[in-house]
């Protein structure tokens, strides 16, 4: 099973670039209407500015190269320019946990592949426990498939390394 972003990624960057367009025209605009802003027009070029940084970034991220795939051989992660295979051999457990400080009603929805911490990869673990190193490899949240699709998968193919979901 191959996991793919799903469009909200991909039209956060545009968005936000035209937000900061818009901002960068507020003075003239709000001139044109007979109003200004309280503080001074430079606060309609700083949120532009803001805008206009998150923005390029919106996009520079959803460019980048992303792919998540559950197969018999394991799990394959491809992150940006780097390509991390993860042998079902290798891994410890597979699990779909809650954010760090998330709310009690927020799902879970990291999908994490832990490995024990003897095994070096190309990309630094995102959580390290006493002999596990963790890799947040997708937020299921940002993914077309849905996450029955993937817990079934993960059934299939991880077998017991695949526990019930962490509440």
């Amino acid at each position: 099973m191959d996991l793919h972003r799903n469009w909200k990624p991909y039209a956060r960057g545009p968005a936000l670039l035209a937000l900061a367009l818009v901002l960068a025209f507020s003075p003239q605009i709000l001139a044109a209407m007979g109003r200004e802003f309280v503080f001074g027009d430079w606060v309609g070029y700083l949120l532009a500015l803001f805008g206009l940084i998150g923005g390029i970034s919106a996009v520079r991220e959803s460019r980048r190269a992303f792919a998540v795939r559950i197969g018999e051989q394991g799990v394959t992660w491809v992150n940006g320019p780097t390509t991390v295979v993860f042998p079902w051999a290798e891994v410890s457990r597979v699990s779909v946990e809650k954010r760090p400080n998330s709310g009690r009603l927020n799902r879970p929805s990291l999908l994490t592949v832990w490995t024990t911490d003897t095994v070096e990869r190309a990309l630094p673990a995102a959580v390290t426990l006493t002999g596990l190193r963790g890799y947040q490899v997708a937020d299921l949240h940002t993914v077309r498939e849905p996450a029955d699709q993937v817990v079934t998968a993960l059934r299939q193919y991880g077998g017991d390394r695949y526990p019930a979901t962490v509440n």
